[in-house]
């Protein structure tokens, strides 16, 4: 009921609580829950319940409920922060929330997320950690697009080992990045050469990135 309230636009306890009070004799979310009479929790009860959620449980069965309907194919990965989730400071002490959501192409359904915490967790860390996760990715063949933030070395080499494929683009817009990986591929012998500069690959704000770039995974 709290994540039907959510999507409604109620982003407040009492807004969330005041929406499943309304809805509570609703028909369809009857026939959704397959009960014949739906129980409100008091408010002091759902807001003990809400704040006590853990995140994490939560999307493992969100996970699994989306298994029966995603192909799993073709996948795109990208961070988005959350509108609404600065609201009172209720969810979270930071201004604004974070999120790296992955994308089935084909079904068009979001099947997976993970918090970005900042100072804590970055898009690359989080997608190393959703990787880990044998049910979504460890089909043979599935395809992987994203910025090029991910194209980190762990992360291409995690997704070579599970046997799948990713297309990492350069735009023209990354010039530097771009011309390094058109020389780096024209020194190749065979497909499965590697070529790692780590010096060489300082952004503009002189972070190290570390980049492994083979010949049957990038297209200039």
């Amino acid at each position: 009921m709290t994540l039907f309230a959510l999507l409604k636009g109620n982003t407040t306890f009492k807004d969330i609580f005041a929406w499943m009070t309304f809805n509570k004799e609703n028909e369809i979310l009857k026939r959704i829950f397959e009960k014949e009479e739906i129980n409100i929790p008091s408010r002091s009860t759902l807001h003990t319940l809400l704040i006590n959620t853990d995140n994490n449980a939560l999307e493992a069965v969100f996970r699994e409920y989306f298994l029966d309907y995603i192909l799993q194919k073709s996948i795109a990965i990208d961070g988005k922060w959350l509108n609404g989730s600065d609201v009172n400071g209720q969810y979270t002490q930071e201004s604004h929330k974070a999120m790296l959501n992955i994308l089935d192409k084909d079904i068009k359904i979001v099947f997976a997320h993970k918090f970005l915490d900042k100072d804590k967790r970055s898009e690359i860390t989080a997608l190393q950690e959703i990787l880990g996760d044998d049910k979504l990715f460890s089909n043979d063949g599935q395809i992987f697009s994203f910025d090029a933030l991910l194209t980190q070395s762990s992360i291409l080499n995690t997704i070579d080992a599970h046997g799948n494929k990713y297309i990492a683009k350069l735009k023209n817009n990354q010039k530097n990045l771009k011309q390094k990986a058109i020389q780096t591929m024209a020194i190749f012998d065979t497909p499965s050469d590697i070529y790692d500069d780590r010096d060489g690959y300082l952004n503009e704000n002189n972070k190290r990135v570390t980049r492994s770039l083979s010949e049957n995974h990038f297209q200039i």
